[in-house]
């Protein structure tokens, strides 16, 4: 009966072929193991990347919501905190908590701007020590110029032009009272990477806020008696009036008698306004005399 062949030689030896065999084995092992090991290093180093990136545009939003909440309270020679509100540039005055500063800028009130270019965020500031608020520096490009200091805040930020670094809640400077902020980032700007948003929003607690205007009429012998302590503010500030007729002034005062000759119709309104200059008119009535 023949023996079964196997791939020793006569003493045991592991044959030419066999040990071959075996060694491309060995080496298709070996490379399956490096690759593995590539794949997991590479896995990891975009995971860091991804990280990291996330993490410097969440520490962006925290920081542009923190200062937002330290909006500094309007004046009635600045009756906005905030200077400009675009969808990927935003310029707002607070206050520095590091103060106090020098010079008569008691108020330790500063200006910061946040903008987008391309894929970098800037911050840039502008500090004065000066009673007055200067003007404002050169928004006319990202970053501008004469600001005091510029630094990049975040980078490889994928916003475009279609989706706002900011939205406001409403489109007057004056009237707005919160600001979303949302991030779009990829680990390293490349087209194919895991794109991450980070979204932030803050409520401008220190923002004046327009009030709001109403008020009765009777008509009595003595003329139209107008009322108009229905008016509101909302940070509960003293109001001025105005009383207006078909758009005229004729008075002012939260109460007026309004003289008239008796039959006729009067369209009449009232202009409230609050310590910072903000505006409010209420609706016509037609009144008759």
């Amino acid at each position: 009966m023949t023996s079964a062949r196997h791939p020793r030689g006569d003493r045991g030896e592991i044959s030419l072929l066999g040990l071959l065999i075996a060694t491309v084995l060995s080496l298709g092992i070996l490379v399956s193991v490096l690759d593995t090991f590539d794949r997991a290093e590479a896995n990891a180093l975009a995971t860091t990347a991804r990280n990291d990136s996330q993490d410097s545009a969440r520490a962006a939003g925290d920081e542009i919501t923190a200062a937002l909440r330290n909006l500094a309270s309007p004046t009635p020679d600045q009756p906005q905190a905030i200077d400009r509100a675009t969808p990927f540039d935003l310029v707002f005055q607070d206050v520095d908590p590091l103060g106090p500063n020098s010079g008569a800028n008691t108020a330790n009130v500063r200006r910061e701007r946040w903008c987008l270019s391309g894929t970098t965020l800037y911050g840039q500031r502008q500090t004065w020590t000066t009673a007055a608020v200067p003007a404002m520096p050169s928004v006319a490009a990202c970053p501008g110029t004469g600001w005091g200091s510029t630094r990049v805040v975040a980078e490889r930020l994928t916003n475009g032009a279609s989706r706002p670094l900011f939205t406001y809640d409403s489109t007057v400077l004056t009237d707005i009272a919160q600001v979303h902020v949302d991030l779009f980032v990829r680990a390293n700007g490349r087209v194919d990477a895991l794109e991450s948003p980070v979204s932030s929003g803050a409520f401008l607690r220190n923002q004046n806020r327009r009030p709001s205007a109403a008020f009765t009429a009777a008509a009595t012998p003595q003329g139209i008696v107008l009322n108009a302590s229905a008016s509101v503010d909302p940070e509960s500030q003293s109001l001025t009036y105005t009383w207006l007729d078909d758009g005229t002034a004729v008075g002012t005062g939260v109460t007026l008698t309004y003289k008239v000759t008796t039959g006729t119709t009067h369209n009449l309104s009232v202009r409230v306004s609050d310590p910072a200059g903000l505006t409010a008119t209420s609706a016509v009535q037609a009144v008759v005399g």
